[in-house]
């Protein structure tokens, strides 16, 4: 089970996405999974998910446009994590970003929402 999932909701991304997911894979914390999630984009947003070979990106494709909440939700059920991370497709996270936010979980447990 990877320590945290990040979701990240994709619709006609292929300007951004590339930037987006190598800021993620380039994380300082390697235990995380990647659920990337095609809304059914009509561009080369596919192409460019696919063409990674990096075992902890998990991509799925809706069949037809749901929008961000429902893709989100769909990920949520997908997520396999401790934590919950969410990414825009795009976003650039940088390279300490989960090191930071996950230290952060661990010394306050009673904190739900970083």
């Amino acid at each position: 089970m990877p320590k945290i999932s990040v979701i990240l909701p994709a619709y006609n991304a292929e300007k951004y996405i590339k930037e987006a997911v190598d800021s993620i894979l380039g994380q300082s914390v390697g235990d995380f999974e990647l659920i990337i999630i095609n809304d059914s984009s009509k561009d080369a947003t596919e192409d460019i998910v696919l063409s990674y070979e990096d075992d902890r990106i998990v991509y799925v494709k809706n069949e037809r446009n749901m929008g961000v909440a429902a893709t989100l939700n769909r990920g949520l059920d997908l997520a396999k994590g401790e934590y919950i991370a969410r990414m825009d497709a795009d976003d650039i996270s940088k390279p300490n970003r989960f090191e930071k936010q996950l230290a952060y979980m661990e010394k306050h447990p009673e904190c739900g929402i970083c």
